[in-house]
């Protein structure tokens, strides 16, 4: 992970990756480590359950990474700028969307049942998971177009 960092660093040197792109993911990057110092508090100060929580997180997670690193659109290779930037949203990432929005609904509907006491902060776990997984399948995905791009060069 930390690899991809450098590379996004590097490409932001270059002049590479798009000032919008790097800020989205930065900010989404932040956003999530403010939801796991939150809870990371309920868990140790106030009881959450932490085993249930890491679920929710990886469960956050794996969705995140694998289908809502698609709502911005698909990411190409500017070839007159030279620089990654996103494409306009298809209709892949309007469902991606709709389908955030359920895990979100359908989560918190879910966790009122379950543990009213602790929904809040087992509902910001799975959030957590959620977009910490679209950080990294963002990064993945600039990364995969770095290498096609770099090696049509090649």
């Amino acid at each position: 992970m930390l690899h991809l960092f450098k590379e996004m660093r590097v490409l932001r040197e270059e002049g590479k990756l798009h000032k919008r792109l790097l800020a989205r993911t930065r900010i989404l990057f932040f956003i999530s480590l403010a939801l796991l110092v939150i809870v990371l508090y309920n868990i140790f100060l106030n009881g959450t359950d932490a085993f249930f929580a890491g679920v929710l997180a990886f469960v956050g997670f794996l969705l995140g990474l694998f289908l809502f690193s698609r709502m911005t659109g698909p990411m190409r290779w500017n070839e007159e700028a030279e620089v990654i930037e996103t494409g306009r949203m298809d209709i892949v990432g309007y469902v991606t969307i709709g389908l955030y929005i359920l895990f979100e609904i359908g989560l918190r509907t879910f966790l009122k049942d379950i543990s009213p006491a602790s929904e809040t902060a087992l509902l910001l776990a799975g959030v957590f998971g959620a977009l910490f997984g679209r950080v990294i399948g963002t990064m993945l995905e600039i990364h995969r177009v770095y290498l096609a791009s770099h090696a049509a060069e090649a």
